[in-house]
């Protein structure tokens, strides 16, 4: 069985369209919206594989203390302040909690 190593960042650069050059910066505090353009939270950290370095999750934090594990394949935009979701609210709820290990 393989351990899974993951590593927490405030910071990453993420590609949105997988085979380009196009990489964005996501960082700590950046509003993540739904598909609607509703707030649903902001980034609490960027979520890497710890052996290839690259990002795989986004955590949102909410205003109920929970934070959600996003995949990158869900982010369909980035600006300066905003993260923008693919997801409805809905969608969002059903994502996996994170719970950082010990």
């Amino acid at each position: 069985m393989t351990e899974v190593v993951e590593k927490l960042t405030v910071e990453a650069q993420v590609c949105l369209i997988c085979g380009q050059v196009r990489e964005t910066a996501v960082s700590r505090g950046m509003s993540i919206c739904n598909n609607g353009g509703e707030v649903v939270g902001q980034v609490a950290a960027v979520l890497l594989d710890g052996r290839s370095q690259q990002p795989t999750h986004l955590v949102l934090s909410r205003l109920v203390p929970e934070y959600r594990l996003v995949p990158i394949g869900q982010m369909v935009d980035v600006t300066q302040a905003h993260v923008l979701l693919q997801l409805s609210s809905e969608q969002i709820n059903q994502l996996p909690l994170h719970i950082p290990k010990p």
